[in-house]
């Protein structure tokens, strides 16, 4: 895949109960937001979720989210049947993605990976009339990563705010 990804986001974390996590992480001294979110077709109000080729509306996960270290941590409890559900069964609970910040326009990204795959991103989501809109790309194989690209966050969540090499890679709200 052409696609550069020059700076990391987020990692993403499945768990098996995330409010056990979440105590776990306060624990060791690390401040939760968002602890209530959950991923489904109403909260956060994705418009189209689609996973595998699938438009998903239900719930299908309980996230919670924290930022240190420059990049935000994603702690995702599955609770529907879906890629995440079938990762915790198959591999039990650990990181699952990592987000990353492109050199490439969304779209291209997108471009590159069908090329390059023959296939669909793995997960897209695409929320708020467009103002949020995320795929997942799995290039196991490739790079031993999934990785989870953005067009656009969530309004309202915070922007993580770092440089690469005198770069602005924020994400922006």
């Amino acid at each position: 895949m052409a696609t550069k990804f020059p700076a990391l986001l987020q990692i993403g974390i499945i768990v098996r109960d995330r409010d056990k996590a979440v105590e776990n992480w306060k624990k060791l001294g690390f401040e939760m937001r968002e602890p209530d979110s959950c991923m489904s077709g109403e909260n956060p109000p994705l418009t189209d979720l689609t996973i595998d080729g699938e438009n998903r509306q239900e719930l299908i996960s309980k996230t919670a989210f924290f930022n240190c270290y420059g990049m935000e941590f994603e702690l995702i409890e599955p609770v529907a049947d879906t890629p995440y559900k079938r990762w915790l069964d198959e591999h039990g609970p650990g990181i699952h993605h990592i987000a990353v910040i492109t050199e490439d326009g969304y779209d291209d990204v997108l471009k590159n990976y069908k090329d390059a795959k023959g296939t669909e991103p793995w997960i897209r989501g695409v929320g708020m009339n467009g103002l949020m809109d995320f795929s997942y790309l799995d290039l196991r194989e490739e790079l031993g990563i999934i990785a989870e690209c953005y067009r656009n966050i969530q309004p309202g969540r915070r922007g993580i705010k770092y440089e690469y090499e005198g770069i602005d890679a924020s994400v922006k709200e």
